[in-house]
């Protein structure tokens, strides 16, 4: 009687580690590195999206491991559900990945140039004489996308920048060495970067190139999972923005809320 019991208590004790065990799933991030929206592998700084998703991720009982890689490898890992989820995504990206429906932050993106260029966007023709650095796989709109794609093999047209590491300093050091002449960024990416190279008085915005577009935290289609965790990062958001969370977060990194901004 008193071993039957004992067993009861030690099967009971196991069924509720190992359902504490599977209920705290390491929640896995992947994307190339974006700064404000994530940062490098170090996590030094993490970028604000990283800091919601792990604020959200411990509140369920989780944890995030994150990481970088290049942005179409991150897309296509994730959709095949080698990882949860990628950030910094618009749904133009990977439209057949589990969105939230809230929103995680506004994408809107510009051209850069020296500060001595006359050069001003015109149109998509206005670009024929110049060497447009892009990075690779990223998408900008439909008509900048089909003009990578049409001359993304002349390098007097278009300069690709691969993804990996630190692929907006990259594009902007091709400026600084003359190797290209306009590049095109989001605002507030190409912000921190030209205040990290230290490069205010020698790169410009010389125009807008894109219509603002919303981005979000993206989840695998291939497994439940990935829904799930949609919804669980759809509400978080909501909380923190309540809570005021969310605008501290996003101060950290000179932001403010895109739905009140």
């Amino acid at each position: 009687m008193v071993i039957s019991s004992i067993r009861r208590s030690v099967a009971s004790l196991l069924l509720l580690v190992f359902s504490s065990t599977a209920f705290a799933d390491a929640i896995s991030i992947r994307a190339d590195e974006w700064l404000p929206y994530n940062g490098p592998s170090t996590k030094k700084p993490p970028g604000y999206m990283i800091e919601l998703a792990e604020k959200i991720a411990v509140a369920n009982g989780h944890t995030i491991a994150y990481s970088t890689m290049p942005w179409d490898d991150a897309v296509a890992a994730v959709r095949r559900g080698a990882h949860d989820c990628v950030v910094g995504a618009l749904k133009s990206d990977a439209e057949d990945f589990m969105f939230p429906s809230e929103s995680w932050g506004e994408s809107q993106s510009a051209f850069y140039a020296l500060n001595d260029s006359k050069w001003r966007y015109a149109g998509i023709d206005s670009l024929a004489n110049q060497r447009l650095a892009v990075i690779e796989s990223y998408s900008y709109s439909d008509e900048i996308d089909a003009y990578v794609e049409k001359f993304k093999n002349d390098p007097t047209r278009v300069v690709v920048v691969s993804s990996a590491g630190r692929a907006g300093m990259n594009a902007m050091s091709l400026l600084i060495r003359k190797k290209a002449d306009v590049f095109v960024e989001d605002v507030n990416v190409a912000k921190q970067t030209i205040a990290k190279l230290n490069l205010q008085d020698r790169v410009v915005m010389a125009d807008i190139a894109t219509e603002s577009d919303t981005l979000y935290i993206a989840c695998t289609p291939a497994d439940p999972r990935g829904r799930r965790y949609a919804e669980m990062f759809s509400a978080g958001i909501a909380k923190l923005r309540k809570s005021g969370e969310l605008a501290t977060i996003l101060a950290k990194y000179h932001l403010a809320d895109w739905k009140i901004d």
